[in-house]
């Protein structure tokens, strides 16, 4: 048999280490163990996107709330500021002159034998004067509720006159309504007057022409509108100034 020679081979690794009163080394952990997980991530990043469009909505309201007050202030500088403008006189409007009022007389109602037959009523409203005087195209008649200033339309209506006769022609009807003779101060009747049609010469002349003192509007109805609620007005433009004239019928 083979002797022992009492040595034995030196043992290895940790054991021995620790063994012979060594430190053991802590184990390396691999980088991927130490990065958050994908929920994580997810989470971080809405985080960051919420926080980011936070401050962008803030940035917003403060631009806001600048440019607000800085046209407030714009605004009142140049209500404070404004002065009236004083350009060439080539390029300013003409400045409005006072109404010009037509004053009427009282309406004298009457009735007519029309030329096709039939009986009309008639208004004879006199043009006693007007504050300026006026022509015919600056002038425009209406008839009209006096309670809310509806206008009285008349539709289709056909104004048939002579220099004697103001209806010369059909009665208007429950359609058409009303029609308008101008008479001139000697009872000549000159013009009709209807929405469609405006001025038109009953013979002829022109349909723009001036309106003397002591001339007569004659209202031409197919029923009586004497104290009905209604009124004849004149309205219009003259050289800037307003044209105003009214009377019940």
């Amino acid at each position: 048999m083979t002797e022992s020679n009492g040595s034995s081979s030196p043992e290895t690794g940790p054991a021995a280490s620790a063994a012979a009163g060594g430190s053991v080394a802590a184990p390396t952990l691999n980088r991927a163990d130490t990065r958050p997980g994908p929920r994580a991530s997810r989470k971080r990043a809405r985080s960051f996107r919420q926080e980011q469009a936070e401050r962008r909505g803030a940035r917003r309201d403060r631009t806001g709330v600048v440019l607000v007050v800085a046209i407030i202030a714009l605004g009142m500088y140049t209500l404070v500021t404004a002065r009236p403008y004083s350009g060439s006189a080539d390029f300013q409007l003409p400045a409005p002159g006072p109404t010009i009022t037509v004053h009427f007389g009282v309406p004298v109602l009457s009735t007519l034998t029309c030329g096709a037959g039939g009986t009309a009523y008639a208004e004879h409203i006199a043009w006693l004067n007007s504050t300026r005087p006026l022509f015919t195209g600056q002038v425009t008649v209406r008839v009209s509720e006096i309670w809310d200033g509806d206008a009285i339309g008349d539709p289709n209506v056909v104004a048939n006159a002579t220099p004697s006769n103001p209806c010369a022609g059909p009665t208007p009807d429950p359609t058409s309504k009303w029609y308008v003779v101008l008479a001139d101060p000697n009872g000549t009747n000159v013009l009709t007057y209807t929405n469609a049609h405006s001025w038109t010469p009953v013979t002829t002349g022109p349909a723009n022409r001036g309106i003397e003192n002591g001339s007569a509007l004659i209202v031409i109805t197919w029923t009586s509108l004497a104290g009905t609620g209604r009124g004849l007005n004149v309205v219009g433009i003259a050289n800037g100034s307003l044209i105003r004239g009214s009377v019940p019928l």
